[in-house]
């Protein structure tokens, strides 16, 4: 159902979410809203492409230690903002979801971690989704919203925007787990064996990256679960932490939704 498939070579797990039925039978704009994993390994024609679809922001949602260790390459001349959110949510950041892994040095535990931190995504997005949401409504699109993996964070806040847009939740959900089959995944299994091979028995260690890498519909529903807990649907949370009520989601719909594809 999308219609934006170019490929970008340095950033894995890149898409562009162009096409997507959405509202009253309208469509999401090509490149108006995009995702990917980190983009440090971005080179020269890759920006090209980018500044073709006009790209006006670029979200990193990653933590100030993040864009130290891998910041992104940013030509001069682009003529984009860029916004740092700064979400912090990891084994790295909380050491009680380290805790919760050391209680369980397993695969299993890994999924209990991944599940916390799904579970907190409500209470730590709400300011990053209003941001973003500000940032569309004052002509920001095309958006790139990344993060380090382009994955969890990313995963989570762009499920949100296509829900704005309503976008099937079959969609939104397949948009989703297809960072299931994304390539560049080997190129963080070094760096999470070394911090968790210090305390995952080494029986354990691939199993236990391997759900650390993944996406799983048990994710997600941690999160969604939340927000229903918490705010009683969707909506109500889109409106309460990002202002999206009936009138601002109806520009945004006018903002990046499309009756034709030309």
């Amino acid at each position: 159902m999308q219609v934006d498939d170019f490929k970008l070579t340095g950033a894995t797990n890149f898409r562009s979410l162009g096409g997507l039925p959405a509202a009253a039978g309208r469509r999401v704009r090509p490149h108006v809203l995009m995702r990917a994993d980190r983009l440090a390994g971005l080179v020269e024609h890759d920006w090209a492409a980018l500044e073709r679809t006009g790209l006006a922001t670029i979200c990193d949602l990653r933590s100030d230690a993040e864009r130290a260790e891998h910041p992104n390459p940013l030509p001069a001349h682009f003529p984009v903002r860029e916004m740092h959110c700064d979400i912090r949510n990891d084994l790295r950041a909380d050491p009680a979801l380290a805790r919760l892994l050391l209680d369980d040095p397993s695969a299993r535990g890994a999924e209990r971690v991944m599940v916390e931190i799904y579970r907190r995504f409500p209470r730590y997005m709400g300011g990053t989704l209003a941001a973003i949401v500000d940032r569309l409504l004052e002509g920001g699109a095309p958006l790139l919203v990344h993060c380090s993996a382009g994955k969890d964070r990313t995963g989570f806040v762009v499920a949100m925007l296509l829900h704005a847009l309503e976008v099937p939740e079959p969609l939104i959900r397949a948009d989703y787990l297809a960072s299931r089959r994304w390539p560049g995944a080997d190129s963080h299994r070094p760096s999470l064996e070394a911090r968790l091979g210090e305390f995952i028995p080494a029986t354990e260690l691939r199993a236990t990256v391997d759900t650390v890498l993944d996406v799983r519909d048990v994710y997600l529903d941690a999160a969604i679960e939340a927000v229903h807990a918490e705010f009683g649907s969707i909506d109500r949370f889109l409106e309460s932490t990002a202002g999206l009520d009936r009138a601002r989601r109806g520009l945004l719909h006018e903002r990046l939704l499309t009756a034709t594809l030309d």
